[in-house]
């Protein structure tokens, strides 16, 4: 049962509540108390450093030769005034996007190990045209401009999570304490790499050569997950040095960064709707029992709820090593190591028939909608699960780079970079089920939170409740590697309206390898043993009606694999089979040629740059269509035999002509207007591509339910878009700027979420059916739209009052791509994560020793996947939703700060629903979350 969407609402957490009070109360009175602070002699190292690395010079190290343009044009008055904090990160990140050569923006650390948010999606949902998507509370994936084929770099290199389901770096794997800033590219120039639709994402770690000398800092967290119960740690160390010495400059600089997070997650569900037809002999029954013969009617085929608690770790490590030999010379050299944990459990319950027609209580009252899709009603003889389930993640990503520049002539530049990434994911899925039998089943899905009501004729805390039981098992792990090298020159000019000529070529072999058991099944004769008692009574804080308390497999078994196969009697593990393993290989040669221009003497002055990027690439993906029958004894226990397959290997190769052009035009001083027009590409991501189907059959305690599998689509081409962008910018301030764009993409074979259905008859005689999730390219999409940003600090106040400050942005975004479905109430869709409109508000307070935000992101609807199982070929959307988060600095002494933080302060309940909102299926409450944070620079 999965989904999102979501209202806001207050919860009934007394003790919560107090807490949020006393952060208003912190934020109201800190106008008022806070003094100014005394006059600073110079920068702080900290500022200094950010003004280097970010004023809009600095480019990154790595694969993205250049960023910005070295000449900012920020107004001379006040020169000698210094900012520090919220104010430094704010001008450093608003010179990056005057300053760049193409469409960014930015967001800075304010100090070391301090980005507004700790989490890297939550952070980049503060930039205009930027939405974001949560997994178990947490961002968790982003798009950009209504587009989620994101490219993700560290450093200007590639960087991505083992697993086949994406090319690019798991947003939430990444502690963001590693991270200086983050850079978000919008529009591509020549000399940036291609891969991607909507934009690139490049997050930028610190070096030696950003300090002035010594530098350390180091912070401690504790933060409490109130739906979860449970307080998590969290810390971080940064030390870094340079040195003269007889060989040249050398610095050295590590980092490192250590959490835990917990979280819970509470969902209902309301899962699959079904139209009676009336040609249909039972199905016609059905209509003449609830007396609507004649009339369109919809049915849900069950119900059910989620409970999963979990929790996540992280451990990231950063070190570089520089050494600056000559003038002319430099070497970097960086290790980046990032390893993540997540583990989620818990358990679900659920009456449904699947497929097979459910059967409505003769006599009972139903209530319809005009559109005769079911309100609330009963059901009699519904089958009942009962799952105790554990998944868990293990990722450790390695990132090796070495770069080299060499400046052998005053006008002349030439970089050489090499990076070899290794990643690896471990996966483990193990479920414990119960079948039964329920008497009834109320639903009543008109409110926000939909209520349901299960009975049956022992109890549902009863054990023999549960007649059958089985049990599943999975593993699968994925490994990843990327070796790239890249040579790149510059060659500037001393006059004319030529600037500089940039050239290039990039070579990448990138690997991916994944080994699947698939779900082992395994029959249990009669009740399963182990069974626990499970008080349901906080379950959506309270708020839902629902049936009560149950008896389910025990938790504490579950969260030990080896425990419970042995409780269960199971000696072995599942064992990876020739056929569960498929492999992806992609090689890309790649050069590009730009040319970067200025003219100033022109009435209105003019730079940009022009160019072209060419590349080729070859692919090659295996696999195995796979089926695994079952083996059913004398005594009807089941087991699966060993699986038969087919080998199914296919290749492509193609060539991408890539141009582009990026114009700025200086109305002003402050004022300039951007325009772009390009082309890039996306290719398929290598779960898409992966050709590997496997079919298990459903043993006897799973026959009623529903049966679904996925695979890739080994044809597929890549995503391509012709794209218009356009810019007014205006700075007014340091920290003060207005911002309108608009932009339009063409995408052809757009790449679009399908389910097949496919029936299956085993060795047995047993047919079943299966609903097959792949991809399929769509033949057009267009995405347009318009963004508009603001940011200012409002100095003119007097006193106190001048700290305050405000973010404010708003996008819109329009898009359409034809549905999978031919007919029905939807065939015409937006892409998928795309909302219509998106903002955010944020107020800031900086003032003497206090430092403070509130900030508001609110999205409306998107949708989640254009075709889901059990919805007729229905889409799914999530409803509008919001979410308010704030946080407060007292900066102690110069070296000590304390932090208090809060997070989904207005406990946002987030809902789904199939195609119509009279189809509700999922509601989703997450933790609110209060976190302390003390830390210390010198």
């Amino acid at each position: 049962m999965t989904g999102s969407m979501v209202r806001t609402r207050l919860g009934r957490d007394k003790g919560f509540h107090a807490t949020v009070s006393l952060l208003a109360i912190a934020l109201a009175g800190s106008a008022a108390q806070a003094q100014t602070a005394p006059p600073q002699d110079g920068p702080a190292p900290v500022a200094a450093a950010e003004a280097q690395q970010n004023s809009g010079t600095a480019a990154p190290s790595g694969d993205q030769g250049q960023a910005v343009d070295p000449s900012p044009t920020t107004p001379s008055a006040g020169d000698d005034i210094v900012v520090t904090g919220v104010r430094a990160s704010l001008q450093s990140a608003q010179n990056i996007k005057r300053n760049a050569a193409q469409i960014v923006d930015s967001i800075v650390a304010e100090d070391i190990g301090k980005l507004p948010d700790r989490n890297i999606a939550e952070a980049l949902q503060r930039i205009s045209g930027v939405q974001i998507q949560r997994a178990f509370g947490e961002g968790s994936s982003v798009a950009i401009r209504g587009l989620t084929q994101v490219r993700t770099e560290l450093n200007g290199r590639d960087i991505f999570t083992a697993s086949g389901s994406s090319n690019s770096l798991s947003l939430e794997d990444v502690p963001s304490e590693l991270l200086a800033g983050i850079d978000v590219y919008k529009n591509p120039s020549a000399d940036l790499i291609e891969d991607q639709l909507s934009g690139t994402i490049n997050f930028r770690t610190r070096k030696p050569f950003d300090f002035d000398g010594a530098k350390a800092s180091a912070s401690v967290t504790n933060t409490y997950y109130d739906l979860a119960r449970r307080s998590k740690p969290a810390a971080s160390l940064l030390l870094s040095d340079r040195w003269s010495t007889g060989i040249g400059e050398i610095g050295i600089l590590a980092s490192a960064s250590y959490q835990k997070t917990a979280f819970r997650q509470d969902t209902i569900s309301t899962e699959p709707f079904y139209t009676l037809d009336p040609t249909n002999a039972g199905d016609a029954a059905t209509l003449a029992t609830l007396g609507r013969t004649g009339q369109t009617t919809t049915l849900p085929h069950g119900t059910g709820i989620g409970e999963v608690p979990g929790d996540r770790r992280r451990f990231g490590v950063d070190v570089s090593l520089q050494w600056r030999p000559s003038d002319t010379l430099e070497f970097t050299g960086e290790y980046f190591r990032n390893d993540y944990k997540l583990r989620s459990y818990g358990y679900s319950y659920f009456a449904y028939t699947s497929g097979v027609a459910i059967t409505p209580q003769a006599g009972a009252p139903f209530t319809y909608a005009p559109n005769g899709d079911f309100q609330s009603g009963t059901f009699v003889n519904v089958p009942i699960g009962n799952n105790t389930s554990i998944g868990a993640r293990h990722s450790v990503t390695t990132d090796y780079s070495l770069n080299a520049k060499w400046r052998p002539t005053p006008n002349l530049t030439i970089t050489a970079d090499g990076q070899y990434v290794d990643s690896k994911t471990n996966n483990l899925n193990s479920i414990v089920g119960l079948s039964g039998t329920a008497t009834t089943l109320t639903q009543d899905i008109r409110g926000d939170i939909p209520s349901f009501q299960i009975t049956s004729a022992a109890g549902l805390a009863s054990p023999a409740t549960y007649s059958n039981g089985f049990y599943l098992d999975n593993l699968n792990n994925s490994k990843g590697t990327d070796k790239v090298g890249r040579l790149d020159g510059e060659y500037r000019f001393d006059g004319g309206i030529l600037s500089s000529i940039k050239a290039g070529v990039r070579y990448a072999d990138r690997r991916n390898r994944t080994n699947d058991t698939g779900y082992r099944y395994t029959g249990l004769t009669g009740p399963a043993g182990n069974l626990r008692y499970v008080d349901l009574g906080d379950f959506f804080r309270g708020d839902a009606n629902l049936f009560g308390d149950i008896q389910a497999f025990s938790l504490p078994t579950v969260l030990n694999y080896d425990a419970t196969r042995a409780t269960l009697g199971i000696t072995s593990t599942p064992t990876f089979q020739p056929s569960g393993t498929n492999t992806q290989a992609q090689k890309t040669y790649t050069g590009y040629l730009a040319a970067f221009f200025k003219a100033d003497a022109l009435p209105v002055p003019i730079d940009g740059n022009v160019g072209v990027r060419v590349v080729r690439t070859k692919v090659a993906v295996t696999g195995f269509y796979q089926q695994i029958d079952l083996i059913t004894a004398p005594d009807g226990t089941q087991q699966t035999a060993a699986p038969t397959f087919t080998a199914n290997d296919q290749s492509n190769d193609y060539t991408s002509v890539l141009p582009s052009l990026n114009l700025r035009a200086h109305l002003t001083e402050r004022l300039q207007l951007r325009f772009a027009a390009s082309k890039n590409i996306s290719r398929p991501n290598f779960n898409q591509l992966n050709p590997t189907l496997t079919i298990t059959e459903p043993g006897t305690a799973q026959i009623d339910q529903q049966h679904t599998t996925s695979t890739g689509n080994p044809f597929l081409k890549p995503m391509r878009s012709s794209n218009l962008d356009a810019s007014l910018e205006w700075y007014f301030a340091r920290t003060g700027s207005v911002s309108v764009a608009g932009f339009y993409k063409n995408i052809s074979n757009y790449i679009q979420t399908v389910i097949v259905p496919r029936s299956v008859t085993f060795t047995d005689g047993v047919t079943a059916l299966y609903d097959v999730t792949t991809y399929d390219n769509a033949s057009k999409a267009k995405v347009k739209g318009a963004e508009i940003a603001y940011q200012q600090f409002f100095d003119f106040l007097p006193g106190a009052l001048s700290g305050l400050g405000m973010q404010a942005n708003f996008t819109y975004v329009d898009s359409e791509a034809p549905s999978p479905a031919s007919q029905g109430p939807v065939t015409q869709l937006p892409l998928e994560g795309l909302s219509k409109y998106n903002y955010n508000l944020v107020g800031i307070y900086e003032h003497g020793l206090i430092s403070a935000r509130v900030a508001y992101n609110w999205r409306n609807k998107f949708l989640v996947t254009t075709s889901a199982n059990g919805t007729g070929n229905l889409p799914i959307f999530q409803k509008s939703s919001g979410q308010l988060d704030a946080s407060i600095t007292a900066n102690v002494t110069p070296h000590l700060s304390l932090t208090l933080n809060g997070t989904n302060l207005t406990n946002t309940v987030r809902s789904t629903y199939y195609g119509v909102t009279t189809r509700p299926r999922d509601a989703i409450m997450s933790d609110r979350q209060i976190a302390g944070v003390a830390r210390i620079t010198f």
